[in-house]
């Protein structure tokens, strides 16, 4: 199925629930309040078992409609014969109300409509105190009161108003007061200015969109104002009414405005839509729409999604997203229909004119055959393609005849025709992917690769991942066509070169298609994925090579992101093993545009100045070994690399001092320092003989960190002790590497961020300071400087669990063991690790930080006695204290919450 199914719904029963429903008890005004409060309490509670139930949304909305109608008529008929209002009265409802589509604790629009001759005097009274009542009641009412000539002058003027009208109903009072208005007034509404009403209505659908968030893929949507929520498939109904006289989907169906599979895929994703608003309000016990993290937990288990491959969270949000993606794209084509056929009226002349088998119609792109794309379904790929090569938009009614032939391009998308077509459509010279979003939203990408078509809306339950697999893999497949295109030379200009310099990107935008395709399918995805890459590569007809490197792609996408930040590139040993699983330029070249554009669509702001470095790092290094141009051994020899340290020590410090700093040094100082740090080192060293702490702050704008240097007196946990003041401050930790001398000193070298921006305040580091300075000389402890800390902080919001995983890599280094460690990022993390290590004998040499949004993946090299810590018993006792530190730190943190 190139269309991934929406759930289907509960077939309607709220007929069959009306008994159930109290009726609204009468009696005087002194217990009016009381009588109400105590229907509202019964029949809200029997709507929610309906509901809990299992039933649809809409029969629930009805239900619900039903026990707000006795309650409104009920308390209409005591007032408006309480206070003698005068005759020529009718309640109608409006907006959703009106419509009958109420949720539980939706706002309640109500119109007082006065009929010929009454006042608005005599009707004062009335309403004042039917709005105040339901405002006693905790419901919010949207009040207005008119005469039917006053409603057509506030809809002329008011487009909302005239919205509202639209969906008005009866309720109670005089029924011929409310004919007036139905025969007079609202035939009008569907005629006068309908062009201005259907662009007012689209720019206030732009404009929402834009402010909640503009993207159906959220990690928190709004189900009813959001991008694809319940308001885009009203706006998309209120046009095509004003545009087609016609009411609701079942009306567009009966007119043949839309087909008949759309119109019930339309019907399922609504359904699915308000279940889940209802279950959000009666959760809550008020009015939400916004899906939050822990409600999408608790929704899930109430739909009853069951664990699989995926989390039963991710599995409901996936067909959330089909739902809401369902609701925008039919919206989108609806009001698109619905403007060209104003824009017709207004276009005097156009002429028509063919584009190979196409033609341009009012400045849009369709076909003049509508059997086409069925008979030949390679030409569907080629509409797209002429399209864009063009710069033309496609017309509505061709877009649905692609829609249409979709199940004939997926019959025949292994024939050379198709596979040719996409091939010159997927990597066509000088494209960037104007279509792309579009060819997916068609279902026309996953119908020619259903490969990528099953990770549709595939929905990752964390913060670090802002949009779903389809959307982010398509963000990146783009990025990679607007660096071949030279779009961003002056953003990245050693990437767009490398880029323009590679002869054929086929390979590499399929492994980008594919990177992430094997999510979902249990075990490893890049695997999974590699196999899905072999499918495609043989229906595609490509090359051996360019399936070498496809499949290659796909199977160690992450393995540059993973080795540039989780280990030690100063380590000649682990840059042979990463160019030997490289194997060749080629492929290195692709593997870093790949993980760029990966890094960088996954959400705004994931690609840092400090990443760029690290991976450039990594390339330049991997290339070198690649291509034999790798410093000969001698120059990378300790004698060689020391001579340069001496003499730079001997210049600014005299050589006696240069000898004894290459004495007391270890031999990984040298081949992991920079030399041009050497000077300052020295300094820091000596200033630290003297003084309980020496420290230096360097900023490196360019590449988006600070650099914090501390010389201190060594002793056991210094790690720990340093990173927890560190953290207390906010201080995000990058890497630290730490160097202990024979002498008795230490050497702390950290790569930090402030938490919001990328150089670290002065202020702030001021202020840590003066609690490291405190903590090293006993005048305090780090438990109370971190406890402090964590009492300032503000309460924090429900957020994905991220599971503890601690590993141990005895491959990844010649002389340390690697621990890495995957946990929620909070205060005192590192601080936690790092003492478990000390308080397991381990000392640490070198620390490296990858903070993914609230998930934090730490790498410690660490050794034991000088030695590396091998043995299953033992791998497993270092596994087992730092768990257990994880969970006294989270045990911790829910204390502070609490």
């Amino acid at each position: 199925m190139s269309v991934p199914p929406i759930p289907q719904p509960p077939a309607p029963t709220h007929r069959e629930a009306l008994g159930s429903l109290p009726g609204f008890p009468h009696g005087g005004p002194e217990d009016r309040l009381a009588r109400a409060r105590e229907y509202l309490r019964e029949s809200h509670a029997r709507v929610e078992a309906f509901h809990r139930g299992g039933a649809a949304g809409l029969s629930t909305c009805r239900l619900l409609s039903t026990a707000t109608d006795r309650l409104v008529h009920g308390l209409f008929s005591e007032l408006s014969s309480e206070l003698h209002a005068p005759p020529g009265l009718a309640l109608v409802a409006l907006g959703s109300y009106g419509r009958r589509e109420l949720s539980p604790h939706s706002d309640l629009d109500l119109l007082l409509l006065r009929g010929p001759g009454v006042s608005e005097e005599a009707t004062a009274p009335l309403a004042r105190a039917f709005p105040t009542l339901l405002w006693d009641l905790k419901r919010a009412v949207g009040w207005s009161a008119r005469a039917p000539g006053e409603c057509a002058r506030a809809a002329d003027s008011d487009h909302t108003i005239r919205t509202a009208l639209l969906d008005a109903r009866f309720l109670t009072g005089d029924a011929s007061v409310f004919q007036r208005l139905s025969e007079d007034v609202l035939p009008e509404l569907l005629t006068h200015r309908a062009d201005a009403y259907i662009q007012d209505k689209v720019q206030e659908l732009r404009s929402r969109r834009e402010r909640f968030g503009d993207s159906v893929f959220l990690l928190e949507p709004n189900l009813k104002q959001g991008d694809g929520g319940l308001r885009d498939l009203e706006t998309a109904l209120w046009i095509a009414r004003v545009r087609f006289r016609t009411r609701g989907l079942t009306g567009l169906l009966q007119q043949s405005i839309l087909p008949g599979s759309q119109v019930a895929r339309l019907k399922a994703a609504r359904d699915f839509l308000l279940r889940i608003r209802h279950q959000l309000h009666f959760l809550r016990g008020r009015k939400e729409d916004r899906l939050t993290f822990d409600l999408q937990e608790e929704v899930a288990r109430f739909l009853g999604y069951q664990q699989g491959p995926v989390l039963p969270v991710e599995a409901f949000m996936r067909d959330y997203y089909l739902a809401a993606h369902a609701l925008r794209q039919a919206a989108d084509g609806l009001i698109a229909r619905c403007e060209e056929l104003s824009t017709a009226r207004k276009i005097s002349f156009l002429p028509e004119r063919r584009l190979g088998a196409f033609k341009v119609f009012r400045g849009k792109l369709t076909l003049p055959d509508p059997g086409l794309f069925t008979r030949e379904p390679a030409t569907l790929l080629d509409f797209f393609r002429t399209a864009e090569e063009h710069g033309l938009p496609l017309y509505s009614w061709a877009r649905e005849q692609a829609v249409q032939a979709l199940p004939a391009l997926e019959a025949a998308r292994a024939t050379p025709a198709v596979t040719s077509a996409f091939k010159a459509l997927f990597a066509r010279p000088g494209t960037r992917g104007e279509l792309l979003f579009e060819l997916h939203d068609a279902g026309v990408l996953g119908a020619v690769v259903p490969e990528f078509g099953r990770v549709t809306a595939h929905h990752q339950h964390d913060l670090y991942h802002v949009y779903t697999v389809d959307v982010h893999t398509l963000f990146a497949v783009r990025r990679l066509y607007s660096l071949r295109a030279g779009d961003l030379v002056e953003q990245e200009p050693a990437l767009s070169r490398e880029m323009r310099d590679l002869k054929d990107p086929l390979p590499l935008y399929l492994g980008m298609l594919l990177h992430d395709a094997g999510k979902g399918m249990g075990g490893n995805h890049s695997e999974k994925g590699r196999l899905l890459m072999v499918a495609l590569g043989e229906r595609l007809g490509l090359t051996p090579r360019q399936r070498e490197v496809a499949e290659f792609l796909v199977k160690e996408h992450l393995a540059m992101s993973h080795t540039a930040q989780r280990r030690d590139l100063s380590d000649p040993a682990l840059i042979a093993d990463f160019a030997r699983t490289v194997g060749d330029v080629e492929k290195l070249t692709c593997l870093y545009l790949l993980t760029w554009a990966d890094i960088s669509s996954v959400g705004p702001r994931m690609w840092t100045g400090w990443k760029a470095q690290l991976l450039r790092e990594l390339y330049d290094k991997a290339r070198a070994h690649l291509l034999g141009s790798a410093a000969p051994q001698g120059e990378r020899s300790s004698e060689h690399v020391r001579e340069r340290f001496h003499a730079r020590w001997a210049r600014v410090l005299g050589e006696p001092r240069a000898r004894e700093l290459g004495q007391v040094l270890p031999e990984r100082y040298f081949l992991g320092t920079d030399p041009s740090r050497a000077t300052l080192h020295g300094r820091l060293l000596a200033c630290a003989r003297k003084r309980p702490l020496a420290a230096e702050l360097r900023h490196h704008p360019e590449a988006g960190y600070s650099e914090l240097s501390l010389a201190v007196q060594d002793r056991p946990g210094l790690l720990a002790l340093l990173a927890g003041v560190l953290s207390a401050h906010r201080i995000d930790i990058l890497s630290a590497r730490i160097v202990s001398t024979s002498d008795g000193l230490a050497l702390d070298v950290f790569d930090v961020r402030p938490p919001h921006g990328l150089l670290l305040e002065r202020s702030r580091w001021r202020m840590a300071r003066t609690d490291l300075l405190r903590v090293l000389m006993g005048e305090t402890s780090i438990e109370d400087v971190l406890r402090r800390r964590r009492s300032g902080s503000v309460l924090q919001r429900h957020l994905p669990p991220v599971p503890p995983k601690v590993t141990v890599d005895n491959r990844a280094s010649r002389d340390f063991t690697v621990v890495d460690v995957v946990a929620q990022d909070r205060v005192g993390l590192l601080y936690a690790i790092s003492s478990a290590l000390t308080r397991a004998g381990a000392g640490i040499a070198l620390a490296k930080v990858a903070t993914e949004a609230h998930r934090a993946v730490d790498s410690f090299y660490i050794t034991r006695q000088g030695t590396k810590v091998e043995g299953t018993g033992d791998e497993a006792a270092l596994v087992g204290d730092i768990t257990a530190a994880l969970e006294a730190l989270e045990r911790d943190g829910a204390e502070v919450r609490g």
